[in-house]
């Protein structure tokens, strides 16, 4: 896979993440398999691949629709003004977290610890590794100066399930805003590459 087509996928993947936390946020819930695949892609950080830290190309076709959505300048039910607000701070955080090494190094530890912790089980079902996740959350990404304000419904908002699980969503969209920078993502691509990302999109959702 092209450079390029690899710095697309992740950025459909913080895309995905955005839209999954607006959801989550408005609805009080989300579809598992993509609650999965963000969730899952926080413990590959050595990947062969980029495509491998999500598992497949279509287990990003949500997050695809999404990103065309932004890019065509189109506002339809997948991209509410909050879902890109979502996004773009999703690169923010991400560029603020780059500049704290030390907060690098304790998010690799602890997702390292919470992965041993519960090996061999289903950490996207499991209710306690999704509340050790977003305690970590809170210990070094609320640490930053920015915060991503979510809002929705008050009534999911202050179930701690769903707040936890906001948190892992938001987590997941750092880890692909640091994958994307990884692969040769630049913020200044969002604005002259664009054609070329809307290329990459329409190939990869023509062969799911």
């Amino acid at each position: 896979m092209e450079k390029y087509q690899q710095q697309t996928l992740a950025l459909a993947g913080i895309a995905q993440s955005a839209f999954l936390v607006h959801q989550l946020a408005q609805h009080g819930f989300v579809a598992h398999d993509k609650f999965a695949t963000a969730i899952n892609s926080l413990f590959l950080t050595n990947p062969k691949t980029t495509e491998e830290v999500y598992g497949s190309v279509g287990k990003l076709n949500l997050g695809m629709q999404v990103l065309q959505e932004i890019l065509m300048g189109t506002a339809t039910a997948f991209t509410p003004t909050a879902v890109m607000r979502y996004q773009l701070g999703l690169l923010f955080l991400e560029y603020k977290l780059g500049k704290k090494p030390e907060l690098l190094t304790e998010i690799s530890t602890g997702l390292a610890a919470i992965r041993t912790k519960y090996l061999g089980e289903n950490i996207a079902e499991n209710a306690n590794a999704i509340e050790d996740i977003s305690r970590l959350y809170l210990g070094t990404i609320s640490t930053l100066s920015f915060r991503i304000q979510v809002r929705g419904e008050m009534g999911y908002l202050k179930n701690t399930q769903v707040a936890c699980k906001v948190r892992v969503l938001l987590f997941a969209g750092i880890r692909s805003a640091v994958l994307w920078r990884q692969v040769g993502g630049k913020r200044w691509h969002l604005l002259f590459r664009r054609k070329q990302i809307k290329q990459d999109i329409n190939k990869f959702l023509y062969k799911l």
